[in-house]
């Protein structure tokens, strides 16, 4: 269809081979994105003789309906002229002739007009004594205009998007821009009102923009709609339509240059390069000219996914997500932007019935109404669901650039991401879980004991899959195995159970510890090996974040949505929503070629020296972690945090650690490993103390988030440095005696502290631990300060 309405070099022939089956899907395209009408005027020659009959049927049913959309419009400005408001015009009517050539050419349902902020409710107060209604209260103002506003005159959905019945809507405007929600915004834009004028078109008057701010607004519409991932493929092909019959106006883009500020003229650029690659328009110069001067990020992205709009009308993504990135110029903006796109807070609006009152609405339009409603949430919530696999591989592909990685690595990376997103929801609602369950201390460390001495038992026979079955199929069968037990452990409810499945898990999970070292290593090489392994801690650490702000609100939206009842059912519902991400880990997974682990030097392997002085520094090291990481989340509880809040304040704990453990590596090639590592122990040490001597909720929140950075940004440090001291035959042995290790000292501190928490409380644990951790700072400090890997 796009190829056929191209203004140059159109390709209309390619109509004449679509069978009737595919005619259908091609009108049902057209009709889904307003192009129909622009079909039937453009390439009339080129349809058979039932299409062509039945787009001239729309296009005099249109005509119809622009009269009454006069009417209305006609009505609703002489009430607004008589209480001396004064409006202009937006979109619809308004863009002919520069951007449609008749106004019976183009699709309108609505009138939207713009008002002062100040004048906007009295003109809400007006239109409600013509009869409009709300579609929904007035509480929070959606985009930049008021909730829509309708008659109930009881017209009802017929599937004919042209049924001249269809009743005219009516939003009011009180800004031409969200800067709020968007997080960036042009200057310039209120000049617009100063610069409007009246225009008489088909025997009315009314007030519109200055033509170049009517080109300054379409764009900004159709960017407004790009960034929120529902740009119409109509406004493109209307932008298109100005360009290419204006790219010969010079005076008309002399003057447009002129009034528009640099920052306005870049966000019409990015728009104009679409029109173009979509549509094949021709430009002005001047239009040229800005769009070599846009960013070469944005450039960058013009080239990989200016397509990606189109396939999002079938097959769901979110590639505007890195166009909106290079928009923004904080970090914070573009975490905002990222939650709010990828974890959205609002619920749709009503979808059926509602121009019919509530005198009209039978039990059985009620009845249809819900379903409606149910059935749309459902495929919206679908939506963002299958987007996510397709966010996450986009993102891979988009940060790539020049890394030196190879496509097996990102794979890997990709499915450790859907993997841990999972486990994280899991891993902050289980405790607190058990607790609404009866639980206590004492119990949840016995569970997570119990977790970490599955892994001691499985980390050897962990090791010995990996070296028979490879990496990727050791890891497939892993994440199976994890997903049926996990969901196990969210339905059974007897302790004796609930231990028992903790330490099947335990084991399993030993796979993935153990894999994950030997599986970056031979994906990296020698110079890319520091960058592999930080990326993939931190995009760990990145995915917590969406993955506590998902699970402290999943138990809410259960709740809220009546899909739960009561509160452990909610908790529990919530918990087999992270278990469906780690089988959905699967699909890139099985996608990964990890070539065969080199070949074991020994049958039994025998740690050197260096590995041992290694594996007694980090038993320490977890003997300290832990004591307190087990019962993070029930800490918050006890001190009364609601769980919306516990999720908050691990996502910004996982948020800082990002930055960090990215700049580990600079830390590391700065002061050496062992230094580094020491200083990071050191700064857990004291981050604990500071939680133990915390007075409320806010101070432990930023106790907590700068103990995590201080825990975590060792990691990367203590891999590479683990990887680094063995040979490649070894690694997987290494790794499986360091992970025997660490799961040992965590299951030793895990049942020590539960009980001790349960008689002392939390201060004194977190005094113990800081102590312990500190010591094992010392350790790393004297045993590795004058030996490397390679001197042994």
């Amino acid at each position: 269809m796009l190829a056929a309405l191209r203004f140059t070099t159109p390709q209309r022939d390619l109509l004449a081979r679509l069978t009737e089956n595919e005619w259908k899907k091609a009108l049902w395209f057209c009709d889904r994105t307003q192009l129909t009408l622009p079909l039937g005027l453009r390439c009339p020659e080129f349809l058979s003789g039932k299409v062509r009959s039945r787009i001239d049927h729309n296009l005099s049913s249109n005509a119809e309906r622009w009269q009454r959309v006069k009417t209305a419009y006609l009505e609703i400005a002489e009430s607004f002229q008589a209480e001396g408001l004064e409006s202009v015009v937006l979109k619809g009517f308004s863009q002919c002739s520069d951007f449609v050539a008749d106004p019976r050419h183009r699709v309108q349902y609505d009138v939207d007009l713009l008002l002062p902020r100040h004048e906007v409710m009295r003109a809400r107060d007006i239109s409600a004594g013509l009869g409009y209604e709300p579609l929904c209260g007035f509480d929070h103002f959606p985009i930049d205009h008021l909730p829509a506003m309708i008659r109930k005159t009881g017209w009802e959905w017929r599937g004919d998007p042209f049924d001249i019945e269809i009743p005219v809507s009516l939003e009011l405007h009180f800004r031409l821009w969200d800067a709020e929600t968007e997080r960036f915004g042009p200057n310039g834009l209120e000049q617009f009102w100063e610069r409007r004028r009246s225009r008489r078109l088909d025997g009315i008057c009314f007030m519109g923009f200055h033509p170049a701010d009517a080109v300054g607004y379409a764009s900004l519409h159709l960017l407004r709609h790009l960034l929120r991932g529902d740009l119409r493929p109509s406004h493109v092909y209307e932008l298109a339509f100005l360009l290419h019959s204006k790219a010969e106006d010079k005076q008309f883009w002399r003057v447009w240059n002129e009034l528009h500020d640099d920052s306005l003229r870049r966000l019409e650029a990015i728009c104009f390069a679409l029109a173009q690659c979509w549509f094949h328009c021709r430009l002005p110069g001047v239009a040229i000219e800005e769009i070599d001067r846009l960013p070469s990020e944005i450039n960058r992205w013009l080239a990989v996914h200016s397509a990606s709009p189109l396939l999002g009308l079938f097959h769901p993504n979110k590639d505007e997500l890195w166009l909106h990135w290079n928009l923004l110029n904080s970090t914070g903006a573009r975490v905002d932007v990222l939650r709010r796109r990828l974890l959205p807070q609002r619920l749709p609006g009503p979808v059926d019935a509602v121009h019919l009152s509530e005198e009209q609405i039978t039990p059985r339009i009620r009845l249809r109404r819900r379903w409606r409603y149910a059935a749309y949430l459902v495929s919206r919530v679908a939506h963002h669901f299958l987007a996510l696999p397709a966010v996450g591989w986009s993102s891979v592909r988009w940060f790539s650039t020049g890394v030196g990685l190879g496509a097996p690595y990102w794979r890997f990376f990709l499915a450790a991401g859907l993997f841990d997103f999972g486990l994280f929801i899991f891993f902050l609602l289980y405790n607190l879980y058990l607790l609404q369950l009866g639980f206590s201390e004492s119990f949840l460390g016995l569970v997570s004991g119990a977790m970490t001495a599955g892994g001691v038992v499985g980390s050897i026979p962990a090791a010995i899959a990996i070296g028979r079955y490879g990496i990727r199929n050791t890891l497939l069968a892993g994440f199976s195995l994890i997903f049926c037990l996990s969901a196990l452990r969210a339905y059974v409810t007897l302790a004796p159970a609930l231990l028992a499945f903790a330490f099947a898990a335990g084991m399993v999970a030993a796979v993935w510890a153990v894999a994950i070292s030997p599986a970056v290593a031979q994906l990296t090489d020698v110079k890319n090996r520091p960058l592999g392994f930080s990326l993939v801690f931190s995009s760990g650490i990145a995915i917590g974040v969406l993955g506590g702000l998902a699970g402290g609100r999943l138990p809410g939206w259960l709740s809220r949505l009546h899909l739960a009842s009561s509160s452990a059912g909610a908790y529990r519902g919530s918990l087999l929503l992270g278990c469906a991400f780690v089988l959905l880990a699967l699909w890139p997974l099985s996608r990964v070629k990890i070539g065969a682990a080199p070949p074991a030097k020994r049958k039994i392997y025998r740690p050197s020296p260096w590995v041992i002085r290694f594996l007694i520094a980090m038993a320490a090291w977890n003997l300290g972690t832990g004591a307190f990481n087990p019962f993070f989340n029930a800490f918050f509880a006890r001190l009364h945090m609601p769980v919306e809040r516990i999720g908050f304040v691990f996502s910004s704990a996982q948020l800082t650690q990002v930055g960090a453990v990215l700049l580990a590596p600079l830390v590391f090639r700065r002061f050496g490993i062992a230094r580094g590592v020491s200083a990071m122990q050191s700064a857990t040490a004291l981050a604990l103390v500071a939680l133990a001597a915390a007075g409320g909720p806010a101070w432990a929140g930023f106790g907590y988030m700068a103990y995590m950075v201080s825990q975590y940004m060792s990691e990367p440090g203590l891999y590479a440095f683990l990887m680094d001291g063995v040979p490649a035959g070894e690694r997987s042995g290494a790794s499986a005696l360091n992970f025997l290790v660490v799961s040992g000292a965590q299951a030793i501190a895990a049942a020590v502290a539960g009980v001790a928490l349960d008689r002392l409380g939390y201060a004194p644990v977190l005094i113990a631990a800081a102590i312990i951790c500190a010591l094992a700072a010392l350790l790393f400090r004297v045993l590795f300060a004058r030996s490397t890997p390679d001197s042994e």
